[in-house]
């Protein structure tokens, strides 16, 4: 018999993650894709007249890398110390 890589709570913590990323990703994608209108965006006193369906990807995209980052941090933090 082959000794798992990972302990039990590891491998459930996992499977918890991985669940919550599908259910997060599952109904962000219907909000994205079904709110095609166009809105303007001021950005630094530019006037952009875009779909919103951007707007929503580029901040969904946005929150996931910073959110990595972060957690990519702490854990640094953690193991430093």
């Amino acid at each position: 018999m082959v000794a798992d890589s990972q302990p039990e709570p590891v491998r459930k913590r996992s499977w918890v993650r991985t669940a919550v990323i599908v259910l997060v990703v599952v109904i962000a994608i219907p909000l994205i894709l079904f709110n095609l209108g166009e809105t303007d965006v001021w950005f630094f006193g530019l006037r952009l007249t875009v779909p919103l369906f951007l707007i929503l990807l580029l901040m969904f995209v946005l929150g996931m890398l910073l959110g990595g980052s972060v957690r990519t941090g702490i854990r640094k933090l953690v193991r430093k110390n």
